[in-house]
């Protein structure tokens, strides 16, 4: 089955949140954290994570916090999902440079293929699946 990791799941609330709150007050980890009820711990690391990612930008100071740097309509589920997580891959085989060690049928699979296709139609919705779509 296919399912979000906990850490996207975070992400995207974390992003819901700042979005919501708007770009004229810097937001913490931890009031993003008491307020949606994420570890803290496990949210500060998803931020770091996004920041390196340019989706959010860190501010140091006083006056410090995040900031989104794109707004929700132009955020897609895949950069979040690359943030938070890595490269989306519907199997273990499925990322580029595969080898046997990934997957012992590597070689002689037949199903990997048309998975690659399923997985291209995934990314494609991902792609066009933007913040503002799921707040």
């Amino acid at each position: 089955m296919l399912k979000l990791s906990k850490s996207v799941e975070y992400a995207i609330f974390a992003l819901k949140y700042m979005s919501e709150a708007g770009n004229e007050t810097p937001i913490s980890t931890k009031e993003i954290s008491d307020s949606m009820g994420i570890p803290y711990e496990l949210l500060a690391k998803i931020m770091q994570k996004l920041v390196r990612h340019n989706i959010i930008e860190s501010r140091q100071g006083t006056r410090g916090g995040y900031y989104l740097l794109l707004p929700p309509n132009r955020l897609s589920l895949t950069s979040i999902i690359k943030a938070a997580e890595r490269d989306i891959q519907i199997t273990d085989c499925m990322f580029e440079n595969a080898t046997d060690k990934d997957c012992k049928r590597i070689t002689d699979c037949l199903i990997r293929e048309p998975l690659n296709t399923v997985q291209n139609k995934i990314i494609k919705v991902l792609n066009s699946t933007t913040l503002e779509e799921l707040i």
